[in-house]
């Protein structure tokens, strides 16, 4: 089953409240001047009685203590509304005093950003472009010397293939001639047509011939060699024509190149100039804003210091404790194992203050038996007019029962008993005919609630029923007149747990299931306790559990459930005699920031003890009825 499964549905509304809501102060003081001039203008018989009655002096001191007491509330409101407001203005300077820090880190880092940047700027200059720009310029000189060798190279070159070329021509006019003067040797012989003189002309050209053949052979010889020559020559004015435009192409990109530096020294320079200036002017602009900070941040300190010297003045304190902050979107649970008067009281005062504040139901999660539980919290959430809180209690939950019994417990007719009733408790007394105790019979609400049982006028044991008269447990006591084991049932009759006691401690927690076979054995009640906390699976999320920090049940749920501190709330006990470890608790615990106390002295304590801000409650502002009184109504 789950735990919000387990809630009680409650349909039924608080009951209006019959007393008036208090007055304020301002309208009680009127409505006296109101009465005190009715009073005195028109003074009726019965008032003029009434007047005339004396006033007991013990009735006088009840009458100015009644007002001492509401003007000592008075003044403590008004004192912890001055307390507040001057912790709230402290607060405020200091938010203002963390946003000007914080303002003036920024500042004091733009302003040395800013002015690493100025120097650096400054710092800046064109060696380096300057050296690139002399390095681009002395590589585009050299290639231009380089350029001039080669043409002068190549006119060198051209030069020889002009003069090589003149000389060929010059050697093929002489191959032409050569040939020439042998045609015309050859014309004259074939125009002879007398043989003999043929013959004789041919024998004088002989020599000539064969002159003009070697002569050939010579010229042809040349006419190789040269044109080889100039063949080459050209080659290599061709490789220098290459290698010359290749040079002009880095002599190209050199000058292009260094004009690229120089417009970038320009650049650069003007950039850096400009720089410079927005740099100077934003820096004078920030030391302004840092002088007009400081300047407001000394006056906001001098303001914490005036009020944290008011506040100490006034309050002995430099630390605020508030009240708690209930979030009325989150769900309450208050965490309690025990139900003994003391804790009593302090449920119901965290009930009726968490219900008092956020106008719904809390919820209580506990884990002690009561056969009464929802009574006895319905009529008290009843009689304060608040919400019935929900409950989810582990025996509630062990002894319920889809079948209840309809075996009622009566008290049977004897005729050999003698009964008594007790006139101030109504408890009903049953005796034997020797007068010797049989039974006592406790009421609750005028149904019965217990039946004790005794044999020789010592108790062995005790019935205990629920509001419906079924049987929720039963108590056995051994001859020491201690309890040795309790048995509690479902309401179909059927036995569901056994705790076994030795020396009124138990030792044994046995649980059965519905056959009344053993289904669990617990040494401790924290076993019981955490196996029935695993299986309702407790809602953790936008939780918040309240309970005492020695609570057995409260120690658990944070435990088991890992329960961070922002979702709990501390019930702090008997704070005054304990001031010094309740203030050591909470230096040991900077995580405690909101606390529950029991009365309005142990929030004085830790008022006056505190090391830091805390949000203090008090539960039960009224518990010993004491009056509030100040030490001084000076402030």
């Amino acid at each position: 089953m789950k735990f919000l499964d387990m809630l009680r549905k409650i349909d039924e509304k608080p009951e209006p409240t019959s007393t008036p809501a208090p007055k304020s102060p301002e309208k009680d003081e009127n409505m006296k001047q109101n009465t005190e001039n009715s009073d005195s203008d028109n003074v009726s018989q019965p008032a003029k009685k009434e007047e005339n009655l004396p006033v007991s002096v013990h009735d006088k001191r009840l009458n100015i203590e009644e007002q001492m007491n509401d003007l000592s509330h008075q003044y403590a409101q008004l004192r912890n509304d001055l307390k507040t407001n001057l912790f709230t203005e402290k607060d405020d300077f200091e938010a203002k005093k963390d946003t000007l820090d914080n303002y003036l880190k920024t500042l004091k880092r733009d302003e040395k950003e800013s002015n690493d940047k100025l120097a650096d700027t400054k710092a800046q200059n064109d060696d380096a472009a300057k050296e690139h720009l002399a390095s681009v310029n002395a590589d585009r000189k050299e290639q231009e010397k380089h350029l001039a060798d080669l043409q002068s190279d190549l006119s060198k070159l051209n030069s020889e293939i002009n003069t090589k070329t003149a000389k060929l021509e010059s050697l093929q006019n002489d191959l032409a001639k050569n040939e020439q003067s042998e045609a015309d040797m050859s014309d004259s012989i074939k125009e002879e047509k007398d043989l003999q003189k043929m013959l004789v002309l041919m024998e004088d050209q002989k020599n000539s011939i064969n002159t003009l053949y070697d002569q050939r052979k010579d010229l042809k010889g040349q006419i190789n060699d040269l044109q080889e020559s100039i063949t080459k020559l050209n080659g290599n004015a061709d490789s220098l024509n290459s290698n010359i435009s290749e040079v002009n192409n880095q002599i190209n990109d050199f000058k292009q190149k260094a004009n690229e530096i120089e417009d970038k020294m320009k650049s650069d320079h003007n950039y850096r100039i400009e720089t410079i200036a927005g740099l100077e002017r934003h820096i004078q602009s920030l030391g302004e804003e840092h002088s007009k900070i400081d300047g407001e941040l000394a006056e906001v300190n001098q303001n914490i210091d005036y009020i944290s010297k008011y506040i100490k003045d006034v309050f002995h304190s430099a630390y605020l404790v508030r009240d708690v902050y209930l979030d009325k979107d989150k769900e309450y649970y208050i965490a309690i194992d025990d139900f003994s008067n003391a804790a009593k009281n302090d449920l119901f005062g965290m009930i009726n203050y968490l219900e008092t504040k956020l106008q719904k139901p809390a919820t209580v999660v506990s884990t002690f038996y009561s056969n009464h539980i929802h009574e006895i919290i319905d009529e008290k959430a009843k009689a304060e007019h608040l919400p019935i809180p929900n409950v989810v209690n582990l025996f509630d939950q062990l002894q319920s029962s889809p079948n209840p019994t309809d075996k009622k417990v009566a008290i049977p007719e004897n005729d050999g008993w003698v009964t008594r009733t007790d006139v101030e408790s109504q408890d009903t007394f049953i005796y034997d005919q020797k007068q010797t105790l049989l039974m006592t019979v406790e009421y609750f609400e005028k149904v019965i609630d217990k039946i004790n049982y005794y044999k020789n006028d010592q108790i062995v044991k005790t019935n205990i029923y629920n509001a419906d008269g079924q049987l929720s447990s039963t108590q056995n006591f051994n001859k020491n007149k201690e309890l040795s084991e309790q048995n509690f049932y479902r309401t179909d009759g059927s036995i569901v747990l056994t705790v076994i006691f030795e020396k009124n401690q138990p030792v044994s927690y046995q649980l059965f299931d519905k056959n009344g076979l053993l289904e669990q054995d617990f040494n401790e009640k924290s076993e019981l306790i955490t196996w029935w906390l695993k299986s309702i699976s407790p809602n953790t999320e936008n939780s918040v559990f309240v309970g005492n920090n020695s609570d057995l049940l409260y120690q658990l749920i944070v435990s088991v459930n890992n329960i961070s501190s922002d979702n709990t709330l501390l019930l702090l006990q008997d704070v005054v005699k304990n001031i010094d470890a309740v203030i050591d608790l909470l230096d040991k615990n900077a995580d405690i920031k909101d606390v529950f106390v029991q009365t309005d002295d142990d929030l004085h304590a830790i008022e006056n003890k505190t090391n830091r801000d805390i949000s203090v409650s008090v539960i039960n502002t009224s518990s010993n009825g004491t009056l509030s009184l100040p030490e001084s109504l000076k402030i």
